[in-house]
């Protein structure tokens, strides 16, 4: 389970009331999924104060400029703002605020029945002893790497699942700071960086939206919050866009617009929230940041399909 993102330039606190109102009713429509929409609601209160520290250390530190100079180099050098950047700045990358963040992130967790109890013992007790890195830790997750959650998985005798899920949910935040921080500067990205990862953090994301003239599609990062352009033909995992490789479908019929894409190539799936159907106008939608857990049933059925294919 991940938090989303999604939204604009607006901070994560202004958004919580909205945020708030479409988790209490997704609760109601699927009570089986209540206590997943709860931890989510927790998390996402915890994860605004982290974002708001986060964007405050930046701007003390005057690194709004720097931040959005390396931004605008994304039109010329093709890569994300945090491999310009050479990873996050300095002031996201204190131990003693990576703590506390990441502390109050698990209480939160925790608060909301998320299990923080290992076979050895519980996985607070590598944060709050300070026998991790957590600074090393944010940079293994950005190069891809996950040696610490590993280690820290080993330490308490936990499932990967569960510390990969604790570790995100601390990036998160800081990530969506530095998307922040960048501002406006990003909105060549937004419009002509048309890759499949995201422009800001590099992330890969299997949530979209399609709006506006010939119903253009976007991806959005599930890591930083980052909106982007993106052929709606193409796949955004391998690129595969020759006539017939990418397939849509519409495997619910009492949420049409709700579409799920399968690559014939790679296998790779991504779904995408048409925001201007009419039934989706008419129902309402969630904010952006929601659309990866209001499209759950999607993933279930694209990897319920993966795994037939496998048989």
């Amino acid at each position: 389970m991940m938090v989303e993102s999604g939204h604009g330039l607006r901070l994560l606190k202004d958004r919580l009331p909205e945020i708030r109102a479409w988790l209490d009713r997704l609760a109601q429509e699927e009570p089986e999924n209540s206590r997943t929409y709860r931890i989510l609601e927790a998390l996402y209160e915890a994860q605004a104060r982290v974002e708001e520290e986060a964007l405050r250390r930046l701007r003390e530190a005057g690194l709004v400029e720097e931040v959005q100079a390396a931004a605008r180099r994304i039109a010329v050098e093709r890569k994300p703002l945090v491999a310009l950047l050479g990873g996050l700045p300095r002031p996201l990358m204190g131990e003693a605020f990576l703590r506390d963040s990441m502390l109050a992130i698990m209480d939160a967790a925790a608060g909301a029945g998320f299990s923080l109890e290992g076979a050895a013992a519980s996985l607070r007790d590598p944060v709050e002893k300070a026998v991790l890195s957590l600074s090393q830790l944010v940079e293994e997750l950005l190069q891809g790497r996950e040696d610490s959650i590993h280690a820290w998985a080993g330490a308490v005798s936990a499932d990967r699942d569960r510390v990969r899920a604790l570790a995100l949910w601390l990036l998160q935040p800081l990530l969506s700071a530095l998307r922040l921080a960048a501002g406006p500067a990003l909105d060549w990205a937004r419009e002509y960086w048309q890759q499949g990862v995201c422009p800001v953090c590099g992330s890969a994301t299997r949530v979209g939206y399609m709006r506006g003239e010939g119903r253009r599609q976007y991806l959005i990062c599930q890591a930083c919050g980052m909106e982007w352009v993106f052929p709606r033909a193409r796949c955004p995992y391998c690129g595969a866009e020759r006539p017939g490789d990418v397939v849509l479908y519409r495997p619910l019929p009492d949420k049409p617009w709700l579409r799920l894409y399968r690559c014939r190539r790679c296998g790779g799936y991504w779904k995408v929230v048409d925001e201007e159907d009419e039934k989706a106008v008419k129902a309402g939608l969630p904010p952006r940041g929601l659309y990866n857990v209001y499209s759950f049933a999607l993933d279930e059925i694209a990897e319920g399909a993966a795994l037939e294919e496998r048989r």
